[in-house]
């Protein structure tokens, strides 16, 4: 069998409860494939030797010890027992905080091994966490002698359960687990079987298993990936589309109304869409553009470009809110031109719903705009001919598929405002042919970005009350909604409140998820209008609201923000002629992560640059979809340090099934029968699991 299929839970093997299984399951682990592919974070060395006196302020202590006496410090329930061990460079004091039991199991003159970070304190060797066990423990159930690996656990999983978890998992069923991949393509990047990687990773004898082992599993995890996303790239190309081209007509009645002129940048996506739209196969494009570049007029006139050739377009967008925005905008930009719309979102109720159904099944709507009821079941088109997905990585491919399937084989058109490294958009979106809009319209400045402690808000308020003075209208936005008793942390709901007592002169609003739609587009419309002066709210006006007025960003605990959604933040200011700024302001015990994120933004306003840094911080797995955690789950694979390796393994799939595209040939039918067989891994690696 192949991994993939090993769906045993592990709660079928010896000595794990349901209590153990539940903790399992919170990891994300909910078969034996799983857990025999949960990776350690990290190795303890247990074979290499380091006496108590070599152990102090570096490598933890790895010794062979006598227990020589037994000490107690404190009083009362804050007894503590000090057990005192000696080897052959000097001796140690163990402090068991809460471990008073330890007496029994240490008695004086026992021979031990153990293992713990020890420093010089109070003037002698001591350690607080250890690990010990009998120096006549059998070597096969000994956890020393060898590298012990520590693996990602929840609160309630013990390290020892999870590797005898996997001990016994290997055990049971490593005999019946295939290789995935034909000798042909695995020889040099996958020198070992299936069998010898899950040895290495989980219990080697040296780190160069490991290495080994963690290098195959990343080849594979890249191969099957890209020759998933050259699969799909083959089957878009193989579809020819009948086509009556526009001449144009309609966009440029559309820009002749515009009061500017399209960046050069738009011209040139704009241009490479209507190659598209012209050719003989279905249009599969993404565009990338910094927040503000100017991407949704660019997809409205590509809407011009469908609709004029008789077809209708679909445009869905992530929360009701942008596609209101996006409806108010293309009635302003596309109605006068002659374009019938209607906007399709959950809260529209049964009879206008009914209506708009209708209207658009018999051909009376050319572009319906909407959030995800675009694809639900009753939503029929008359000749759907261009989906437009807006903000595309907060929706999986399999949403992106499922409104493509409302028409005969649709033009489909993606968009981010979160810049994705060009590493990580060759390995999500491989099908699709990519284009960035860099420039930004005419007159924007630079925001710029100020860092101030928690503490010292005093001069960033100032700084607020001054911009609003001037005629500008600023964002104040917090982590949470409401206070909470778990996390002692600023809220949007009790700020609001405190901001109206610091700032009795100025008109202030409040938006947070919770609040239902309508009172959610009330509160933007007026402050789009500037009837509010300060907005304060939560991330949800992170991405689609457009204020050219707003001018000054306050972000409170900025540290509770990943580096995308600060980007996403700021672009909410700089929309208009005046200069604008960003506040971050963070809490005093940063970690060093928080402060690498903060400086990132505070030194690029450039959302490439800022991707390419939140890529190598946070690594892949996190980087996108719903809170930046989505359609790119892989385990081993690390497509911002292994581009070269990702190159290789795009190169080898694309060259298969140049040669055999329907894997066909003997040589082959492994591959066939990993796909077959396993279709979940294929739709697990591209849509995050």
């Amino acid at each position: 069998m192949f991994l993939r299929e090993l769906r045993t839970q592990p709660g079928e093997l010896k000595g794990i409860g349901p209590r153990t299984a539940e903790a399992f399951a919170s990891l994300g682990i909910e078969s034996l494939g799983d857990l025999l592919l949960h990776a350690p974070r990290y190795y303890e060395d247990r074979k290499t030797e380091v006496p108590l006196s070599k152990g102090v302020g570096g490598s933890p202590v790895n010794t062979t010890a006598t227990v020589i006496a037994h000490d107690w410090f404190g009083f009362g329930r804050k007894r503590t027992l000090k057990v005192w061990i000696e080897d052959s460079s000097g001796r140690a004091a163990l402090n068991c905080f809460g471990r008073n039991f330890l007496q029994q199991k240490l008695p004086v003159g026992a021979q031990i091994r153990i293992y713990g970070q020890f420093s010089y304190r109070f003037g002698e060797i001591q350690a607080s966490a250890f690990e010990f066990e009998a120096s006549e423990t059998p070597a096969g159930t000994s956890s020393f002698g060898t590298l012990v690996p520590i693996y990602p656990a929840g609160a309630s999983l013990r390290q020892g359960s999870i590797r005898k978890a996997i001990h016994e998992g290997l055990a049971k069923y490593i005999d019946q687990i295939e290789d995935e991949l034909p000798p042909m393509y695995a020889r040099e990047e996958i020198p070992v079987s299936k069998k010898k990687q899950l040895q290495g990773l989980h219990f080697p004898e040296t780190l160069d298993e490991v290495r080994l082992a963690r290098r195959a599993l990343a080849w594979e995890e890249f191969f099957y990936l890209q020759l998933s996303i050259a699969r799909r790239g083959l089957a878009l190309r193989s579809v020819r589309k009948e086509r009556t081209p526009a001449r144009g007509a309609l966009a440029r009645r559309v820009l002749e109304s515009l009061p500017f002129e399209l960046t050069r940048d738009q011209k040139t996506v704009l241009r490479e869409i209507r190659e598209d739209l012209r050719g003989s196969r279905p249009m599969a494009r993404l565009i990338q553009g910094d927040v503000g570049s100017g991407k949704t007029l660019t997809a409205f006139l590509a809407a011009c470009e469908s609709i004029e050739a008789g077809e209708q377009a679909a445009f869905m967008a992530p929360t009701e809110l942008l596609a209101r925005q996006h409806a108010e905008n293309a009635a302003r930009l596309l109605e006068p031109a002659g374009v019938r719309l209607a906007l399709l979102t959950g809260s529209v109720q049964s009879r206008a719903r009914e209506e708009i159904l209708s209207r658009l099944e018999s051909g009376e709507i050319d572009l319906l705009i909407g959030t995800h009821a675009l694809f639900s079941e009753g939503v029929r088109f008359r000749c759907l001919g261009l989906a437009i997905i807006d903000e595309q990585q907060r929706f999986g491919v399999l949403q992106r598929v499922a409104l493509s399937q409302k028409g005969d084989e649709p033009d489909t058109l993606v968009m981010t405002a979160t810049p994705i490294p060009r590493t990580l958009a060759m390995t999500v979106f491989g099908d699709l042919d990519v284009s960035v809009i860099r420039s930004m319209p005419p007159g924007r400045k630079p925001v710029i970005t100020h860092l101030a402690r928690m503490g010292r808000e005093e001069k960033v308020y100032e700084w607020l009350k001054k911009e609003v003075r001037t005629g500008r209208q600023a964002y104040c936005v917090y982590p949470l909604i409401a206070e909470s008793s778990k996390m002692d942390l600023k809220d949007a709901e009790g700020m609001y409140e405190a901001l109206k007592l610091r700032f009795p002169d100025f008109r202030l609003g409040l938006i947070h998820s919770r609040l239902d739609e309508e009172e959610k587009v009330s509160v933007m419309r007026s402050f789009s209008s500037g009837q509010i002066d300060i907005l304060v709210s939560t991330s949800v006006v992170e991405v689609g609201v457009d204020v050219p007025n707003a001018t000054c960003m306050v972000v409170e605990h900025a540290e509770r923000f990943g580096l995308a959604a600060l980007h996403q933040l700021r672009g909410r200011v700089g929309r208009g002629e005046f200069q604008s700024y960003m506040f971050l302001v963070y809490a005093p015990d940063l970690s060093e992560e928080g402060k690498r994120r903060l400086k990132v933004m505070m030194e690029n306003s450039d959302g490439f640059a800022v991707a390419e840094e939140d890529l190598k911080i946070r690594g892949p797995g996190n980087m996108t979809g719903t809170e930046q955690a989505g359609f790119l789950r892989l385990r081993f694979a690390d497509p911002a340090a292994d581009g070269e390796t990702m190159l290789r393994a795009r190169n080898l799939a694309r060259k298969i099934l140049q040669d055999d595209p329907g894997l066909l040939k003997p040589e082959n039918s492994l591959l066939r029968q990993v796909i077959n067989r396993t279709r979940p891994f294929e739709e697990e690696l591209i849509n995050g699991g």
